[in-house]
């Protein structure tokens, strides 16, 4: 049997992906090697070119990538401003019931 993978990135993702493993890889390399840099992410060098091609990673690797070159710059920022414009990071939170007392007569 044969399954065909349909890639489901909306072009505006794949633009955005492909901007910033160009991005990264422009930076990587005037200091790093591959797999130097693979190294100081925590990943394998063939993971580090899915990223700078712009292919799905995780994204803890992305923003470990950013952080690593000094390029995540204001985006932190700009999370939380979002953020707040949703109601900030509480609103995901679940509320909890307050306890209750167990009537443990019997």
């Amino acid at each position: 049997m044969i399954i065909k993978v349909i890639n489901m990135r909306s072009e505006q993702a794949t633009k955005m992906a492909q901007k910033l493993g160009d991005l990264i890889r422009q930076h990587r390399t005037l200091h790093y090697t591959q797999s130097t840099f693979a190294k100081m992410i925590g990943v394998s060098r063939s993971t580090v070119q899915k990223l700078e091609q712009g292919d799905v990673v995780k994204s803890d690797i992305l923003f470990e990538a950013l952080v690593v070159l000094n390029l995540q710059g204001s985006l932190l920022d700009e999370i939380n401003e979002l953020a707040a414009d949703v109601g900030g990071y509480n609103a995901r939170q679940r509320k909890r019931n307050s306890p209750q007392e167990i009537n443990d007569d019997f």
